[in-house]
Order: structure tokens, then sequence, then C-alpha cells
């Protein structure tokens, strides 16, 4: 690329291309987009399958830290190791002895604790403007 008249760039200078910037954000898009697909055809998938919302749930979350997760019927199916069946707890994480299934099902223990933990957090904030209200009275 020349400079125009007047500029000089010294040695070592970097001069970045307008267009091939627009490439590479067109290109993020696109695999963003892509990937948006993919999981909101997952997520029709299982609801169209019957998978419970904590089944729906839980996919999510293990889909946030594995990618390598998908549906097979109603069973969540992770990095083609670990399959998880209805009613997705941690017992129901078979697969061969190893690190991924130990993952798997700390991702799983973890899931269902911060679910309980959310639970306790809203009924005690539900609660609260009622023992405000009867002291108040």
């Amino acid at each position: 690329m020349a400079a125009p008249p007047g500029e000089y760039f010294s040695v070592g200078s970097q001069v970045s291309c307008r267009t091939c910037k627009e490439q590479r954000l067109q290109g993020e898009l696109a695999s963003k987009a892509r990937t948006e697909k993919e999981e909101k055809l997952s997520q029709a998938y299982a609801i169209s399958a019957g998978v419970s919302l904590e089944g729906q749930q839980l996919f999510q979350t293990i889909h946030k830290t594995i990618k390598d997760c998908k549906w097979q019927e109603k069973n969540i199916v992770v990095m083609e190791e670990v399959v998880i069946t209805p009613p997705y707890q941690v017992e129901n994480c078979k697969g061969k002895e190893g690190s991924a299934l130990s993952h798997v099902r700390k991702i799983v223990e973890k899931h269902f604790r911060d679910a309980e933990s959310q639970k306790v957090l809203q009924r005690s904030q539900a609660q609260q403007p009622q023992k405000e209200a009867a002291l108040s009275s």
C-alpha cells in the first residue's frame, strides 16, 4: 500500500488495512451467528423431544464449559464419552471412569448446588416484604 503524497512511514510501522479489518469482522459475525443458530436449534430440539426444564438448563450449563455437548433423544452426550440420562442427576452420569466423567459430574453437582442456592435466595427475598409488612403493622 503506497503512502499518500506527503506522508512517510518509518521502518517497522504498521499500516492497517480497512478492508482486511472489515473482512475479519464479517467472519467473526458470521461465526457468532452460526453458533447462536446451533444453540437455538439444540434448544428447539430439546423442547420438541419433551426434555424437562431442568434437563435443558443443565445442558446449557454444561455447554458453557464444554462445547462438545449434544442431545441424543432425551440424553445429554458430552465429549462422546459421558451420557446423562433423565432425571439428569449426578448418579445419571454414565461413561468410562476417568477425567471426562469426573469433570462432568463436578459440573452437574455445581449446577444443582447453584440452583438450590438460587431457590433459597428467592424464597428469602419473597419473605422479606412479608416480614417488613408484619413489623410495620
